[in-house]
C-alpha cells in the first residue's frame, strides 16, 4: 500500500508497512452518519423488533453524535460509542414502557364510556371553533377543553385574566353567532 501526499503542489508517495493500522476518519458528521445509519437501525430492529422504534431511536443517537461530533471524532471506537447510546436509548426506552405496562396493571382494567354523541354535531362544534380567532380558540380550548381555570389559562397564554375572559366573551358570541347554542348557561 502507498500513500500520497501532496506537497507545495507535487506528489510525493511514500510506501506504508504492511502491519500498519488502518484507520477510517470522516471528514464530517454526514459522512460518519451516512455510513453508521443502515447498520444502527438494522442493529436496533433486530434488538426491538420495532421498525419504526429502531429507526426513531437511531435518528437520537446520530443526533447526539453530531452534538458531541468533536468528541466522538477523536475517539478511537465511534462505532460503538455510538452504538452503545442507541443501545441505551433502546433499553431506557424499554424500562419505560414496562414501568407505563406496570402502572396500567396496578390501576386495573381500563373503564369503557360510552358515548352516544352525533356525528354532525361534533363536526359543526369543531368547524366553529376552527373559524375562531387564533387567541380565541386557544382560550376556548384551555378554558373548557382542558378544564383550567380563567388564572390557569392566563398562566398558560402569557396574559391577564382579564384578557382571557374578553377572549372566552367574543369567542362565546362567535361560537353563537355560528348557529351554536348551550343548554349550559355558565358565562365566561
Amino acid at each position: 500500500m502507498t500513500l500520497i501526499r501532496e506537497t507545495l503542489g507535487t506528489a510525493v508517495t511514500e510506501p506504508i508497512p504492511d502491519d500498519a493500522p488502518l484507520v477510517v476518519v470522516e471528514a464530517t458528521p454526514d459522512d460518519f452518519c451516512r455510513r453508521i445509519h443502515p447498520k444502527l437501525v438494522g442493529a436496533l430492529r433486530l434488538y426491538l423488533g420495532r421498525p419504526d422504534v429502531a429507526e426513531e431511536l437511531a435518528q437520537e443517537a446520530l443526533v447526539r453524535v453530531i452534538q458531541n461530533w468533536p468528541k466522538v471524532a477523536a475517539m478511537d471506537h465511534a462505532d460503538a460509542w455510538t452504538f452503545r447510546v442507541a443501545f441505551n436509548l433502546a433499553n431506557s426506552r424499554l424500562r419505560r414502557v414496562l414501568a407505563e405496562r406496570r402502572a396500567q396493571h396496578r390501576s386495573g382494567p381500563p373503564t369503557t364510556v360510552h358515548w352516544n354523541v352525533d356525528v354532525a354535531e361534533v363536526l359543526a362544534v369543531r368547524a366553529a371553533v376552527a373559524a375562531l380567532a387564533p387567541r380565541q380558540r386557544e382560550a376556548v380550548v384551555l378554558r373548557y377543553f382542558g378544564d383550567l381555570s380563567v388564572e390557569q389559562v392566563a398562566h398558560a397564554m402569557s396574559c391577564r385574566p382579564g384578557t382571557v375572559k374578553a377572549h372566552l366573551h367574543q369567542a362565546v358570541a362567535n361560537l353563537r353567532a355560528s348557529g351554536l347554542t348551550t343548554t349550559d348557561r355558565e358565562t365566561p
